[in-house]
């Protein structure tokens, strides 16, 4: 034969409580509602599986309860407050849905059974609350795919209809397309150990859901230049290395350095200074070449601009002639001028070759 603790005959502990309250050793507070039943999860509950009661935050009561709530002449809607007997830390608040629980028996969502910490069949001892109503709550998300709802606005305020307390520090589940979400109470206003979601205008707030990482900002790019669009090193001190493909610019870069080359038996002189074209990229000189005159022969038919040298019929071989000198005389003109409105004089000064 099983003992249950919580059976109403002799020796359970319902008779137990009754004879503490009638010997005076467990005073009972007035028109205060604290009893004691076996908790079960929802899923024990007879019928269809549903998601108001799985994912919500109200617990299916006796009808016995019912009837001690109405007796007492307590206001609605009725709010309790759960607590595990074995665990003083485990506790937390829940509204009642329905009264069609066995007799000794309460229902409650399987996230609650967490939170309080219990087994199918436990203890579970349900007294009357009475919590202000709520302005403020602020949640997180358990999940960093809960990011990817749509409007996460609509759909919490669709799942808090089937809440009346919040308990902060509690771990709630709602349920949206098939996935269950996670979200802990981290704050409540006004503060204490709950409030009520019912009638009230209730602002909420987000916090980052576990595990979210903020994603990192690309780095602003510098503002393009024309040595950069043009692949330009202005930071280059070497001749020819900022010419864009330019290979060989370290060969020319050593070969500018040479003071005094000899080029055929020329006298190769480098140019000493530096310059710098309108793209900003630095140059040398490519040096000067002095060259010594050669010299002809008298008789040669090479012609030397160096040199002047009168052309005569005489001195042109074959039928070739040169024309004659024109001996015309040179006019010199000199002018005085006048102001405006004035007279001309031009002086002439005729020379003779």
């Amino acid at each position: 034969m099983n003992f249950n603790p919580l059976a109403a005959g002799p020796g359970g502990l319902f008779a137990q409580l009754a004879q503490g309250f009638a010997g005076g050793q467990m005073p009972r507070p007035a028109r205060m509602y604290d009893e004691y039943f076996r908790a079960y999860s929802v899923a024990m509950l007879p019928g269809k599986e549903r998601e108001n009661l799985s994912y919500g935050g109200k617990i299916i009561m006796p009808p016995s309860a019912l009837a001690n709530l109405t007796a007492m002449d307590l206001e609605s809607p009725w709010m309790f407050k759960l607590r595990n007997p074995s665990n003083s830390a485990a506790s937390t608040h829940a509204g009642v849905l329905e009264f069609i629980a066995e007799e000794g028996c309460v229902h409650l969502p399987h996230w609650m059974m967490k939170t309080l910490r219990l087994e199918e069949g436990d203890p579970i001892r349900v007294t009357g609350a009475s919590l202000p109503k709520g302005k403020f709550v602020k949640l997180q998300p358990q999940q960093v795919h809960f990011l990817e709802v749509s409007d996460p606005k609509a759909v919490l305020e669709q799942a808090l209809r089937h809440f009346s307390v919040l308990t902060q520090g509690d771990v709630i589940e709602i349920i949206y397309n098939s996935i269950v979400f996670g979200f802990l109470i981290m704050e409540t206003q006004p503060g204490g150990e709950g409030i009520s979601v019912l009638d009230t205008d209730l602002e909420v707030d987000f916090a980052p859901p576990v595990g979210y990482v903020e994603p990192e900002r690309p780095k602003a790019l510098p503002p393009s230049t024309m040595a950069s669009k043009l692949n330009i090193d202005v930071n280059s001190s070497t001749p020819g290395s900022s010419r864009p493909s330019s290979a060989l610019a370290g060969t020319f870069a050593s070969t500018a350095r040479v003071g005094q080359v000899s080029k055929g038996g020329d006298q190769w002189e480098s140019f000493k200074g530096k310059g710098e074209t309108l793209g900003g990229r630095k140059t040398k000189g490519k040096g000067i070449t002095h060259r010594k005159i050669e010299e002809v022969e008298k008789d040669s038919k090479i012609i030397r601009t160096d040199k002047h040298r009168v052309v005569t019929s005489s001195s042109l071989e074959g039928e070739v002639t040169a024309p004659a000198p024109l001996n015309l005389p040179f006019v010199r003109t000199s002018a005085i001028k006048f102001p405006i409105g004035g007279i001309f004089w031009v002086r002439k000064h005729v020379d003779w070759f």
